[in-house]
């Protein structure tokens, strides 16, 4: 049985112990000893990591009364041997202000709200907690208000065990899941949950709390949270890039966000404006492609590679190019790097462009096809589109 050290201090970071055994753990080292500050994950906390006996500790795993210490490499110590153990403390600090953070909240949407959670995740960036609830944007603005302003008011957290029938007396928030002792953290009769995390001496130290996102998902709400030092780097991060908004626009940060709109406006614009620009400039390409075009078997072959037209560009100039009796097309653009060839033909040809299209493609490790008139394909090396276009247009003149 391991005794865990952070039930009577969450804040002790290092502690000597005796080896219980050195085993392993699906054939990764690991001790086992008889007692720890390692928290192994359990409860939505991930588990601590460390050193222990000089070796980083990379997973830490409940298993019954026993907690196992998985190691990145063998250590040399046998049962029995005295070995020196030491959390990293950052992450232990941080996953405590979560956790804390996490209460909190939990109770606050449950009293405000009558929301439930049901489900809570500590991850390496965001916290979450799921609520079995459609919540509203103003619950949550008013639950994070509440969360603020409880949190500074520094109510202390106590941990205790209670027996069954003392555990019937405390208005926990959900029913434990085990029976017997039962571990209670209590924020300050406010709020009474079994858990066997690690937490705040007081609920100022997971301030500020800041919910950065909800999510609706299958008649629940997900809630993104980030409590004391995360919302602090969160907000410092976030400073920095409005800053740097603003600072492209010359102006205040109150002012950024209209000015954003605006340019967003003006440049849907002139997407527009060169849409329109593009397809007149194609159309009147495509009319001197096809002057230019040779005739092979009477009809107007027209082969043309551009290596930087969009695809909706390269569809305008084979509508504009078979409209054209007795004509072929062969086109083929690059643009973005990314090759896409379309093979069109007027209606008055009895030519199938999507079985050819098909068949070369297939020569070149690519896939396409499409109708008889107009067919659409890539998926190859862009450098060899003039190359597609030639054996294409050799296979198409065999034909005619």
């Amino acid at each position: 049985m391991t005794e865990r050290l952070y039930f009577q201090d969450a804040y002790r970071a290092a502690f000597t112990a005796t080896v219980l055994a050195n085993t392993a753990v699906a054939g990764r080292p690991a001790l086992l000893l008889d007692r720890t500050c390692f928290y192994p994950a359990a409860g939505g906390q991930p588990h601590d990591t460390g050193h222990l006996a000089g070796a980083p500790v990379v997973e830490v795993i409940a298993d019954g009364d026993n907690v196992l210490h998985v190691l990145a490499e063998p250590v040399d110590v046998a049962a029995g041997a005295t070995v020196s153990g030491a959390i990293d403390w950052p992450r232990r600090y941080d996953h405590m202000q979560q956790h804390t953070g996490q209460h909190l909240l939990s109770q606050i949407f449950t009293r405000l709200f009558g929301y439930e959670t049901v489900a809570v995740h500590i991850g390496a960036v965001d916290a979450t907690l799921d609520l079995a609830a459609d919540v509203s944007s103003e619950a949550v603005a008013a639950a994070e208000a509440e969360a603020n302003q409880l949190a500074y008011t520094a109510l202390p957290v106590k941990t205790y065990f209670v027996d069954d029938a003392a555990i019937a007396t405390l208005p926990v928030r959900r029913p434990p899941k085990v029976s017997g002792l039962v571990r209670i953290v209590e924020i300050d009769g406010y709020d009474y949950s079994a858990c066997g995390g690690t937490h705040l001496h007081t609920t100022a130290e997971a301030a500020p709390l800041k919910i950065v996102r909800q999510e609706r998902r299958r008649g629940q709400t997900r809630i993104t949270f980030k409590c004391g030092l995360r919302a602090w780097r969160d907000y410092v991060e976030k400073h920095a890039t409005l800053t740097a908004i603003a600072g492209l626009f010359s102006t205040d940060f109150a002012a950024t966000p209209g000015l954003v709109q605006r340019a967003q406006e003006q440049n849907r614009e002139l997407q527009r404006q060169v849409a329109a620009l593009e397809e007149q400039l194609v159309l009147v390409e495509s009319l001197g492609l096809w002057n230019a075009a040779p005739q092979v078997a009477g009809r107007r072959l027209v082969v043309q590679h551009y290596p930087d037209r969009s695809v909706d560009a390269l569809k305008t100039a084979a509508a504009q190019l078979r409209s054209h009796p007795q004509t072929v097309a062969l086109l083929a653009t690059t643009g973005g790097g990314k090759l896409t060839a379309i093979f069109a033909r007027s209606d008055d040809v009895d030519l199938h462009m999507g079985n050819l299209l098909r068949d070369t493609l297939r020569a070149f490790g690519g896939a396409g096809g499409g109708r008889p008139e107009f067919a659409q394909g890539g998926g190859i090396d862009p450098e060899q589109a003039q190359a597609l276009l030639d054996y294409a247009r050799c296979v198409l003149e065999e034909e005619l």
